[in-house]
């Protein structure tokens, strides 16, 4: 089976090559053929050219660099429209979400008879590293994602929010793509709340956060949650 994992970046020079070596190690026993397909918005940092370093090295990694555009949803779109793996890996760049959890998520998607598996901070065994959120942080980003999943849309997971899933590609078939990935974090939202709409199984697996290793975080979490309750409830009243 081939997996098809996105990697949407901007400045993340100093952690994609490494992110991508890491996941090859965790799957060099496993029974799995790779993609990785890097959507770069055009970064200032040379992103673009360690990616194309890791291509004449001849991994399996496929460069899409997109000069006129911005913005993480929209980047993950086009990276599902060049995919060709039967399942795809969404995630983060910044070792947020580890390597070792992108098997776990790839083996319970087949093992759970799932058509979408999502790394969960909120459920037994999962979390966050402490130098990732403080208290406040940890607990406000719990709450609000309960609140969206949980209390709004009735979704029958905890964690709606996290962007760190595996699901099979026909999944993707059923659905509206480009009303769905727009904005930034919110596109996970809509993409959870459409899937369980259309009788998809949705799980949940637990996972920890890691430490973001080179570069400063592009999330803005209050800014960030305002736009995940309206768009919440946007498709709790939708007519």
């Amino acid at each position: 089976m081939k997996i098809s994992i996105i990697l949407p970046s901007y400045n993340e020079a100093g952690n994609i090559d490494k992110l991508i070596f890491k996941i090859i190690t965790v799957f060099k026993d496993a029974p799995y053929t790779l993609e990785f397909i890097v959507i770069d918005d055009n970064s200032p940092d040379g992103t673009a050219k360690v990616i194309s370093r890791l291509i004449k090295k001849k991994l399996p990694v496929r460069l899409f660099v997109r000069k006129n555009q911005r913005g993480l949803a929209t980047a993950i779109l086009r990276g599902l429209k060049k995919a060709t793996g039967e399942t795809i890996v969404l995630m983060d760049t910044d070792f947020n979400h580890q390597p070792k959890d992108v098997l776990r998520l790839v083996k319970n998607l087949e093992q759970k008879n799932a058509d979408i598996v999502i790394g969960s901070r909120y459920i037994s065994q999962g979390g966050m590293h402490k130098s990732e959120a403080g208290t406040l942080q940890f607990f406000a980003s719990k709450y609000g994602s309960l609140l969206v999943s949980k209390i709004l849309l009735k979704l029958p997971v905890n964690e709606s929010l996290s962007g760190f899933l595996a699901l099979k590609k026909t999944c993707l078939n059923k659905l509206n793509l480009d009303q769905i990935f727009q904005g930034y974090g919110e596109y996970c939202i809509r993409l959870l709340y459409h899937l369980y709409k259309q009788n998809f199984i949705l799980t949940e697996i637990p996972v920890v956060y890691g430490k973001r290793q080179y570069g400063v975080s592009k999330s803005r979490l209050y800014k960030m949650f305002i736009e995940y309750f309206k768009t919440a409830l946007s498709l709790k009243f939708k007519p």
